[in-house]
């Protein structure tokens, strides 16, 4: 048996995964590994992509990130499945540190890394509370943000303790997390309604459920270039914002209740309407309207 599959899922970028893949070989010589790339059905094909070392699955469409990390779940032999992100570049040997932590931890379901930015900043969203109706006012309000040292107004972000350290979080980054296999299939996977954003955080939420602890570790170190494959997609920060709220909105339903969805969708409504009266922007309207109008489940352009 595999020790760690390592599985991603592609829409148009062969060329980013192959520099991640390079990265897993610089650092993590060797590990007992399979590499394994789903790819949605990219305009650009897979070419880049047919290579000895890569078990390939080429879907006929764009179901979601969540559906294609299934996907190469389902082929995947391996102990333990990373998730990595195509705009991942390793900075260290994240397998074996992460392995280890497993085998020291049995109580542990699933792991994530320090996430860098590109200019080697550290990311604060590598873990997070999971989300409420408080936490998302202080995200949306942007309080999280211009406090975020404060120890509630950091708390949805963990902001306000030092990433330089390891901790149990609620929930992961979907850049790259690593579960046991065995708990994965245990809590069936990711969840298919949901096409992009949130899957990470519902799976997570379900791990905790299932009696197991995530945890961060800050040894592990990943360079995170966000965006590049939402972005190829969405062209806009805006629809991908209108696609963070669709998953936001099904996450709700499905953890909260419809009730507590309604009450949530209001409040985005209403945060965005201040926002719009105090600044101007017609794009805080657009997310305000979105808060009262029809919530769009899947992607029109899948």
């Amino acid at each position: 048996m595999t020790d760690i599959s390592i599985i991603y899922v592609n829409w148009n970028s062969a060329r980013e995964i192959l520099e991640s893949i390079g990265s897993v070989y610089r650092h993590c010589a060797g590990m007992n590994f399979e590499i394994i790339v789903v790819d949605n059905n990219s305009a650009e094909g897979t070419a880049l992509l047919e290579r000895n070392d890569i078990s390939l699955i080429k879907n006929s469409e764009n179901p979601g990130f969540g559906a294609g990390c299934n996907k190469g779940a389902a082929k995947a032999s391996g102990k333990y499945l990373l998730f990595l992100n195509p705009d991942t570049i390793l900075e260290n040997n994240i397998l074996e540190r992460m392995t280890i932590f497993f085998q020291k931890h049995p109580e542990t379901g699933a792991l994530g890394p320090m996430v860098l930015e590109a200019d080697g900043s550290v990311h604060l969203g590598a873990g997070k509370s999971f989300p409420s109706l408080f936490f998302d006012f202080l995200e949306h309000s942007t309080l999280a943000f211009r406090f975020p040292e404060h120890r509630i107004m950091g708390k949805p972000y963990y902001s306000y303790w030092d990433h330089r350290s390891t901790r149990t979080v609620d929930t992961l980054i979907g850049a790259c997390m690593m579960f046991r296999r065995d708990l994965f299939f245990r809590v069936k996977g990711f969840d298919e309604d949901f096409f992009l954003y949130y899957e990470e955080t519902d799976l997570c939420k379900r791990a905790w459920m299932a009696g197991y602890r995530i945890y961060y570790l800050h040894e592990c170190r990943i360079r995170h270039l966000e965006k590049i494959s939402t972005t190829k997609r969405y062209g806009h920060v805006e629809q991908m914002v209108f696609q963070y709220l669709d998953s936001a909105f099904i996450y709700f339903s499905k953890h909260h209740g419809r009730f507590y969805a309604s009450l949530w969708k209001k409040m985005i409504s209403g945060i965005y309407l201040i926002r719009y009266l105090v600044s101007g922007n017609p794009v805080f309207f657009s997310y305000c309207k979105w808060g009262i109008g029809h919530v769009q489940h899947r992607n029109p352009n899948v």
